[in-house]
């Protein structure tokens, strides 16, 4: 199993001073939402959206990947899912929460990181 970082008890609890990025589609309280329009609201709560994921990445939401581009169809991983097993082998750890998640952080509640199940899916292939 996964050892969360130092950094990560398996929770996140804010987005204020996080660098956020996204895969797949993001749904926020049942209605998916244009990228561009969740930047927006990202910056509201503290937080830096970027398009790529760069060591500077503190948090991944990922969205619903269901007719996107996916980079492994064993495991249904997108690149940015695969960079997040990348980042770990340089010592970075990548939060990852579900639409749902990011739905809580936006209303100001705690998401559970689901880095765990990304590293053990990916450890299975």
């Amino acid at each position: 199993m996964y050892q969360y970082s130092e950094s990560c008890n398996g929770f996140v609890t804010t987005l204020r001073g996080q660098t956020v990025t996204m895969t797949g589609k993001v749904v926020v309280r049942g209605e998916h939402v244009k990228r561009e329009n969740l930047a927006k609201i990202i910056k509201t709560k503290g937080a830096r959206f970027k398009n790529d994921l760069t060591g500077q990445i503190s948090l991944l939401v990922h969205g619903d990947l269901t007719g996107q581009v996916v980079t492994n169809m064993k495991i249904q991983f997108s690149d940015k899912l695969l960079d997040v097993i990348n980042q770990d082998r340089r010592q970075h750890h990548v939060c990852v929460v579900s639409s749902a998640g990011f739905s809580e952080l936006l209303n100001g509640g705690t998401a559970k990181c689901l880095h765990d199940v990304v590293a053990e899916r990916a450890s299975a292939v």
